[in-house]
């Protein structure tokens, strides 16, 4: 009983198997009595694939970069000592400026505008904005209805149809713009603005990152900057001042060398005592310009590029080739279907 077992076994996996390569040949047979009306259904598919490719495709590029964030802390105890000094240093709040947030920075609505109105060397002085007009707003350009912006134009001076036309645009290039990390622990982000235009895209997604780490490093240090440049001002003007009462108190030294009467020297004296003055102020200057500097240098966050996006950008939709192909091998498909089934319910 094993035995017989055993042996019709083989038998009948080998003829289920020959029987399926039977039917297989004798649809492809079957199929090949309609080759002319599936090569024309096949050719004509793939031709009206490729040419709406042609007139009608919508093909995007997409620029990458990857940037990483490290933030630094300046810590108590500077803070502390720039307070015994009298100095407001700024900084801190760390909870405001994470990567999250930075993220969200990246696709504010004041960042885009500020990189589309931004004059561009690579542009002759153009503006991304009024290239996004060309290349997307053909038809409004030629009728008039919308015209295109003028370069250096303060932002405060735009008429409304000129801000209803910029937020239009913003928010187009805010759909297409995509921030996220790379991991959920890291702090490196990666940037990717698609457009049609391959250069517009490649342009934007470096200027984003430059608009946005200006702004970052404003709100973050903006103050600390603004104390260091205040105290090296001052410096400048006590050290000139300085110079001058020196070199003032020196000629009248040489005039006084002969001058018995003791009021004769009052005015010598007195400009002795100004320069006192004026070395003490620019000595603690100096001191309180370097401690701003120390603790600008720890607390400024650096933003520091892995990736930058390189030409050519990677395509975004499907080649006239590509779509033509599928179209032939999906009607091709179909087509099969079709009258396999049509047959199949016939008998």
């Amino acid at each position: 009983m094993q035995d017989n077992l055993n042996t019709n076994g083989p038998l009948q996996d080998d003829l289920s198997f020959k029987e399926i390569v039977s039917r297989i040949r004798d649809m492809l047979v079957f199929l090949w009595g309609y080759k002319v009306s599936l090569s024309l259904i096949t050719v004509l598919c793939a031709a009206i694939g490729f040419g709406y490719a042609h007139f009608r495709r919508s093909i995007s590029y997409t620029s990458h970069l990857t940037f990483a964030v490290e933030e630094k802390s300046g810590g108590n105890a500077f803070s502390g000592l720039a307070t015994q000094f009298g100095l407001d240093l700024g900084g801190g709040g760390s909870g405001l400026f994470s990567t999250d947030n930075l993220m969200l920075l990246l696709r504010s609505k004041r960042i885009i505008q500020q990189a589309l109105l931004t004059p561009l060397e690579e542009l002759d002085g153009e503006i991304l904005a009024n290239v996004y007009i060309r290349d997307n707003k053909k038809e409004q350009l030629k009728s008039g209805q919308i015209k295109l912006f003028d370069v250096g134009k303060i932002r405060e001076d735009f008429s409304r149809k000129e801000d209803s036309l910029l937020m239009l645009i913003g928010i187009s290039v805010q759909n297409n713009v995509l921030i996220e990390k790379i991991d959920k622990k890291s702090s490196i982000l990666h940037l990717q603005v698609s457009a049609g235009n391959e250069y517009w895209a490649y342009l934007m997604s470096k200027l984003l990152i430059q608009q946005a780490t200006e702004l970052y490093l404003d709100l973050k240090v903006g103050k600390t900057k603004r104390t260091a440049v205040l105290l090296e001002a001052r410096a400048d003007s006590v050290k000139r001042e300085l110079d001058a009462a020196m070199g003032s108190a020196a000629i009248e030294s040489d005039q006084n060398q002969s001058i018995i009467l003791m009021r004769a020297r009052v005015p010598a004296a007195k400009k002795q005592i100004k320069i006192q003055i004026l070395t003490t102020m620019y000595g603690e200057l100096l001191k309180n310009l370097e401690l701003t500097r120390f603790t600008l240098d720890r607390e400024e966050p650096v933003i520091e590029i892995i990736d930058t996006p390189t030409m050519p950008l990677s395509v975004n939709g499907k080649g006239r080739i590509t779509l033509a192909a599928f179209c032939g091998f999906f009607s091709l498909v179909f087509a099969s279907s079709y009258l396999l089934i049509r047959r199949h319910l016939m008998s």
